[in-house]
């Protein structure tokens, strides 16, 4: 791996920890005279751990608009939920019950 991709990867995971502290997911442990911001590994191996993913799925969802699941961006049933990259590829599949129920919610 070249510095140009190790400083690119770096600040990816740079910018995933905030996106995590800025989440409120990040557990601020306090001691007598210090504090310890606990924070997940970003990348376990080489995928993305499930909890950054989810804030970031939860994310998209949010921000997306209701045009995306007419031209088939996003596809949802009561089962699953399918976010497809530009070229109509499978990106990532959700099978969360309350993240799917959420997303219908907000189609409403």
């Amino acid at each position: 791996m070249s510095e140009q991709e190790k400083s690119a990867l770096e600040k990816l995971e740079q910018k995933l920890k905030d996106m995590w502290r800025s989440s409120g997911k990040a557990s601020i442990i306090a001691a007598r005279y210090t504090e310890f911001v606990v924070e997940p590994k970003v990348f376990i191996g080489d995928k993305l751990h499930p909890e950054i993913l989810k804030i970031m799925i939860i994310n998209y969802l949010a921000n997306s608009a209701t045009q995306d699941s007419g031209i088939g961006n996003v596809e949802v049933t009561p089962d699953k939920l399918i976010i497809k990259g530009e070229n109509g590829k499978e990106l990532v599949a959700v099978r969360d019950k309350k993240i799917i129920r959420q997303y219908l919610a907000q189609q409403a």
